[in-house]
C-alpha cells in the first residue's frame, strides 16, 4: 500500500490516467449492461446544464488557488526552499504541474459536459461531469498536501530563524 501512495505521490499524472481509466471503463460497464447507469436522472434533468457550470466554477477555484501555491513555492527564498526543491526534483515540478493542470482538465471536462448537453447528447454528458469531479478533487487533495509541507518548511524555517535570533 505504501508503495502505491508513493507512487501517487510522486507520479501524478498515474493518478490522472486511473481517473481516466475508471471512467473508460464504467462506460463500456454500462453500455454491456453489467452495471447500471448511474446518472438516468441527470439526463432527463433540465437543470444538468447550471450543475455543469457550477462545476465549472470549482475548477476554476481550484486553479486559481493552485496557482497561488506554485508561485509561493517558487518565489519563497529562503535557504529551506532552495533545499527543499533542490530535494524535490522531478517529484516537487510533476506535483506542481499536477495542481495546475488538474483545474484545467476539470474546467475543460465541465465545459464538454455542458456542450455535450446542450447539443443533444445528453447521455455521454455526466461522464464528462464525473470527469470533472474527480479531476478537481484529485487536484485538491494534492494540492492541499502541497500546501500543507510549504507551510511546513516555512515553520521549520521560522524555527531555525527564532532560536538564531534566541542565541545572539
Amino acid at each position: 500500500m505504501k508503495k502505491i501512495i508513493g507512487l501517487l505521490k510522486d507520479r501524478p499524472s498515474f493518478a490522472t490516467w486511473l481517473i481516466i481509466g475508471v471512467i473508460v471503463l464504467q462506460v463500456v460497464l454500462v453500455k454491456k449492461g453489467v452495471i447500471p447507469y448511474w446518472s438516468e436522472g441527470l439526463c432527463k434533468s433540465n437543470e444538468a446544464n447550471d450543475l455543469y457550470l457550477a462545476m465549472l466554477g470549482a475548477a476554476a477555484l481550484q486553479a486559481g488557488f493552485a496557482g497561488v501555491v506554485v508561485v509561493f513555492g517558487l518565489s519563497a527564498q529562503p535557504q529551506a526552499f532552495r533545499i527543499l526543491r533542490n530535494a524535490a526534483g522531478q517529484s516537487l515540478v510533476n506535483n506542481w504541474m499536477s495542481i495546475s493542470y488538474s483545474g484545467f482538465l476539470s474546467a475543460g471536462c465541465a465545459l464538454a459536459a455542458t456542450l455535450i448537453n446542450m447539443l443533444g447528447d445528453k447521455w455521454f454528458s455526466p461522464w464528462f461531469f464525473e470527469a470533472s469531479m474527480l479531476f478537481c478533487a484529485h487536484g485538491v487533495i494534492r494540492l492541499l498536501w502541497l500546501f500543507k509541507q510549504l507551510i511546513g518548511v516555512v515553520r521549520d524555517a521560522d524555527s531555525k530563524e527564532a532560536q538564531k535570533e534566541s542565541e545572539r
